[in-house]
């Protein structure tokens, strides 16, 4: 699990090693029982490799879109410089590939994307990630998944949740998604791992993030205000799409709906499964 340390893959790891041996990576913040990995360090992750494994995921790299957006280069060699990095280290050992990517592949423009749609991304982390997912489909036999927005606890890096530990915290009124609760994704990922090529996970239900901000506030009984606002921020803040909704012509399999959600998420946020 590369990322391991992360707001996503801390929710896989800890939700997939209750059911596999799971060797989890971090990058230089040190975290009890992951392995220290420099995704730019081929020799590093060649030697890890080496262990074997049946399955890397890779859920790691510069994922927030502002950092992004002001860093470019090393966006662009942590996203999709270290899959290429990283297909060629597995080739000798076989090793699949199962690479976590993004809706910030499109441009938001219309009402929902399945696999085939055209890609368009409007902002530096889109642009790196069609970069990863073309650097894998070089070679057959690996699978992206791409998901949206994701929401609830993680055991390392509680980003979304930490939004919420002020008096206010702003929300977009203008910027639509199907959000997908993060204690599931383990689960589903489950489910698909066995097969090749693209796929989509989505949320069941369309909202903006200010709906979405402010159902999670009042589930929990914050006192943080969520504040609407609209728009993008000037450059170098970065574009976001208005409309991502991802839905798949591959799979039925759909996130639990808010309501349900939130519930557990109200109980604490166990890991659950579709």
């Amino acid at each position: 699990m590369l990322g391991a340390s992360g707001y996503v893959g801390g929710a896989l790891w800890s939700g997939l090693s209750a059911r596999h041996a799971v060797v989890g990576t971090r990058s230089a913040r040190p975290v009890p029982g992951l392995v220290r990995l420099d995704l730019r360090d081929g020799r590093a992750l060649r030697d890890l490799l080496d262990t074997g494994f049946d399955l890397v995921v890779h859920a790691a790299g510069l994922v927030d879109l502002s950092d992004a957006e002001r860093q470019p280069a090393l966006a662009a060699q942590l996203n999709a410089g270290s899959v290429g990095t990283l297909r060629e280290a597995v080739r000798p050992t076989g090793t699949r590939i199962l690479l976590l990517s993004t809706d910030n592949v499109f441009d938001g423009t219309a009402d929902t994307y399945t696999e085939g749609a055209l890609r368009n991304p409007v902002n530096v982390y889109g642009r790196t990630k069609c970069a990863a997912e073309d650097a894998l489909a070089e070679e057959d036999g690996h699978l992206v998944v791409r998901i949206p927005l994701v929401y609830g606890r993680s055991p390392f890096a509680d980003r979304f949740m930490a939004r919420f530990g002020g008096p206010r915290t702003p929300a977009r009124t203008d910027v639509v998604c199907a959000p997908l609760y993060l204690p599931w994704l383990a689960g589903a990922l489950e489910r698909l791992w066995t097969r090749s090529g693209l796929l989509h996970l989505g949320g069941s239900e369309v909202v903006t993030r200010y709906a979405l901000m402010k159902r999670i506030r009042d589930a929990l009984a914050l006192p943080t205000e969520v504040v609407p606002v609209q728009g993008d921020d000037p450059p170098p803040a970065p574009r976001r799409p208005a409309r991502l909704v991802l839905r798949s012509a591959h799979h039925d399999l759909l996130g639990p709906d808010l309501d349900t959600a939130l519930a557990d998420l109200a109980r604490g946020g166990r890991v659950r499964h579709p």
